[in-house]
């Protein structure tokens, strides 16, 4: 979602949003500090999905390492049915 900022600055997420379509398999959403990196924050999408979706604001942003991307996934598949993902935040050291 946001690619690796210049040396000693850091990536912030202060709000996201997310909807999905009715999905085949169950699965989870995640912000992860770097490429296949560590956790900051996750949830659990039913296979109902999240048909009028999603909105949340951090009142602490969440915060990624120095000159490192931060990375959205689906950690399983979901079969079918499409996740959709926004987000906001700034870059600061």
């Amino acid at each position: 979602i946001k690619a690796a900022a210049a040396t000693g600055i850091r990536n912030y997420i202060t709000g996201i949003s997310f909807f999905s379509e009715a999905l085949g398999a169950a699965t989870e959403l995640a912000i992860r500090d770097g490429a296949a990196g560590t956790v900051l924050w996750r949830t659990k999408i039913g296979l109902a999905g999240v048909i009028n979706g999603t909105s949340i604001v951090f009142p602490s942003p969440l915060q990624g390492t120095a000159a490192t991307l931060l990375e959205v996934i689906t950690l399983t598949a979901s079969v079918t049915g499409a996740v959709y993902f926004n987000c906001t935040g700034f870059a600061a050291p």
